[in-house]
């Protein structure tokens, strides 16, 4: 579930707090900027996607500042940051300023913002699984700003060269290797991307609306719940699965956007 509170209604600090001290569970708040032409805060990213994998798991609250004079002068998530941090100002304004994941109440982690969504759901997501069983952990290899690897051959043994002096009336021949170090083998190819049309079972040229649907009509197949009662081989599969669907979505919806 996802709400949407406003800076322009006069309320939205005691709908805040009352959000944070009613919801039982994993709770994820995010201020945001909004104005006329832009989407509606729960249809951007990384929200729309928090909520269609893990809306199970996870409320969201987005609050919004539209600019307008009526809000210009409140500010409910510092409200917020000094509520829950009373003795820690640094504390209260990265809570503020980034996403601030709370458990019955109670801050649990601050996940701070990214460069990307993308990237940003990552992190949330990994946030939310060291939290929750039901949500699996992000695919490491593809954490944002992870470091590269790389093969590295290994260096070259070279047999000792003898200095003795050859017997006469024979030639002294070096069977030690060539003084150069052998080329780096190549790394392996990646994997070839699947055509995220495919995964999701859904036409090229279909709209992003449509898409999104079928999205989350595919991800709701794979619900923790739903393979709750299955071996343990079918849940890692769903748990892939979801982890397909998810990477092919990011990729299509950049298209469509």
């Amino acid at each position: 579930m996802v709400h949407v509170l406003f800076f322009s209604d006069s309320q939205v600090r005691d709908k805040l707090f009352a959000l944070v001290d009613g919801t039982r569970g994993l709770l994820l708040v995010k201020g945001v900027r909004h104005g006329k032409n832009m989407r509606p805060p729960e249809e951007r990213e990384p929200f729309d996607t928090l909520d269609a994998s893990f809306g199970h798991s996870v409320t969201q609250v987005i609050v919004a500042d539209e600019g307008s004079i009526e809000g210009m002068w409140r500010d409910p998530l510092n409200d917020l940051g000094a509520r829950l941090y009373p003795r820690d100002k640094e504390q209260a304004y990265a809570a503020a300023s980034n996403y601030l994941l709370l458990e019955n109440g109670r801050p649990r982690a601050i996940i701070r913002k990214r460069e990307t969504p993308r990237e940003e759901l990552w992190f949330i997501q990994e946030a939310l699984s060291q939290l929750s069983p039901r949500i699996p952990p992000p695919d490491p290899s593809r954490k944002p700003g992870g470091p590269r690897r790389s093969r590295v051959p290994k260096a070259s043994r070279r047999p000792p060269v003898s200095e003795a002096t050859p017997p006469r009336g024979t030639r002294a021949y070096s069977h030690a290797e060539p003084d150069f170090e052998p080329e780096p083998e190549p790394p392996p190819p990646p994997p070839a991307q699947k055509d995220p049309w495919t995964v999701l079972g859904i036409a090229p040229g279909t709209s992003k609306d449509e898409a999104r649907r079928a999205f989350r009509a595919l991800v709701a197949q794979y619900h923790p719940d739903k393979v709750a009662h299955l071996a343990p081989e079918f849940q890692e599969l769903a748990e892939r699965k979801t982890r397909e669907l998810l990477q092919a979505w990011e990729q299509l919806e950049k298209e469509l956007s």
